[in-house]
């Protein structure tokens, strides 16, 4: 082969990875097809053909691509994995974490193949063994909000709820606007009957997604739960027994529970309320206080919010005031919400 040959196919392999960086994977292929042309043994266009054909779903073609990748370079960490990742797409689950193994035998710090390996042993059940992969990961990423999140997945399945809910923490922290970290996690609170966290989690996961149907569905659940709980101390009856035409009794009714302290019944109250009367912004002001007080700050402010989207100026001076939003008065989203 000759210099210009390998010039060109150099060109081409170049093209190919611009094209896959920007997504355009059509381009892409067509790219690292000319290089294979002239170069048959260039092994990183070889990879970069099986990314592409992987990201088409075309799995069974960028398995063939892979392989003759390794073929060439059979040290190549990057290829294992990408092979085993196309191995799980065709439902090969045995060869796919062999494939992973062959991965980490040549790179064992990579978390991103101790991580997708963990993806594949929760498809293969094997809950306990996906654990170990995922701490493997976060050993070597420990700010890795993903792992965490899969992590606590594992854990679910493995009904081990309080290991879980700590790895939904963690992947809060990393990454507080996850709505599916917030929705397992009121999984998680739930199966422990802590359903005044369940209901928090499923609230703030709705905010960030609302139209997510199962979470309106558990926090309903998680909320008869906790009434039910309270029902003799508080003679508050279930949502699920109780008429609904008015919503102003469900508001007193909050009210008079928040000032007994009993918070959390109070927010079932108020959101009650809220699904009779949707603007009823009282019900949102109060909801912010009982989150307050209760030490939910993100709930308390994304209620207040609403509140002040519907009176701006009463509620901006009702919460200046209020020492029951005390919690989030040194807030940055608090300032930005008081000064417009």
């Amino acid at each position: 082969m000759n210099l210009i040959q390998n010039m060109e196919a150099a060109w081409y392999y170049h093209l190919g990875s611009r094209h896959l960086e920007a997504n355009d994977h059509d381009n892409a292929l067509a790219n690292f097809n000319k290089a294979l042309n002239l170069q048959s043994d260039h092994y990183k266009a070889w990879f970069g053909r099986g990314m592409a054909l992987g990201n088409l779903e075309r799995h069974l073609e960028a398995l063939s691509s892979f392989d003759k990748a390794l073929t060439v370079q059979q040290n190549a960490s990057f290829g294992w994995h990408n092979r085993a990742i196309a191995l799980g797409k065709l439902n090969r689950s045995m060869d796919a974490l062999n494939s992973f193994d062959r991965a980490l035998e040549f790179n064992p710090c990579a978390p991103s193949i101790w991580h997708n390996r963990g993806l594949l042993l929760i498809d293969m059940g094997l809950y306990d063994k996906a654990v170990m992969s995922f701490d493997r990961s976060l050993r070597l990423q420990p700010e890795a909000a993903w792992a965490w999140y899969n992590r606590g997945n594992a854990l679910l399945q493995l009904k081990l709820y309080y290991q879980a809910l700590n790895s939904f923490d963690r992947a809060i922290e990393f990454n507080p606007d996850d709505a599916k970290a917030w929705y397992n996690r009121g999984i998680a609170a739930n199966s422990m009957g802590l359903y005044k966290q369940a209901v928090a989690s499923f609230s703030r996961s709705l905010v960030l997604k609302p139209d997510r149907s199962e979470a309106v569905e558990e926090r309903k659940v998680a909320l008869e739960k906790l009434v039910g709980l309270n029902q003799k101390n508080a003679k508050f009856t279930p949502i699920s027994k109780c008429p609904v035409e008015d919503y102003l009794i469900w508001y007193n009714r909050g009210v008079e529970l928040a000032r007994k302290g009993c918070y959390s019944e109070a927010i079932a109250c108020y959101e009650t309320a809220l699904e009779i009367s949707p603007n009823f912004a009282n019900a949102f002001y109060n909801q912010a206080c009982c989150y307050a007080l209760l030490g939910f700050a993100d709930l308390a402010l994304d209620n207040l919010q609403r509140a002040v989207e519907f009176m701006p100026i009463l509620y901006r001076e009702l919460a200046l005031a209020d020492s029951d939003l005390s919690c989030i008065w040194k807030q940055e989203r608090f300032a930005a919400l008081i000064q417009g």
